[in-house]
C-alpha cells in the first residue's frame, strides 16, 4: 500500500494554484488589453526600424563616394 507524501502533495497543490492563477489572469479583461497592446506596440516598432534601416541604407548609398564609382581601385 503506497503513502501519502505529503511534501509532494504539497507541491502538487502549489503547482495547481500557480496554474489557477496564472489562468486568472490570462482571462482579466485589464490583462487582455494590456497584452494586445503590448503586441501591437512591438509589431509598429519592428516596422519602425525596418524603415529606419531603409533609410540609413538609402543615405548610405546618395553620400558613399565609393559606391558612385569616384572611389579609388586600390
Amino acid at each position: 500500500m503506497s503513502r501519502f507524501n505529503l511534501a509532494q502533495l504539497a507541491q502538487l497543490a502549489l503547482i495547481v494554484a500557480v496554474i489557477e492563477a496564472a489562468d486568472g489572469f490570462r482571462r482579466d479583461p485589464a490583462v487582455a488589453k494590456a497584452a494586445k497592446q503590448f503586441m501591437e506596440d512591438g509589431a509598429q516598432a519592428f516596422r519602425s526600424g525596418g524603415a529606419l534601416a531603409r533609410e540609413v541604407q538609402s543615405y548610405w548609398r546618395r553620400h558613399n563616394p565609393l559606391a558612385d564609382g569616384t572611389g579609388t581601385d586600390e
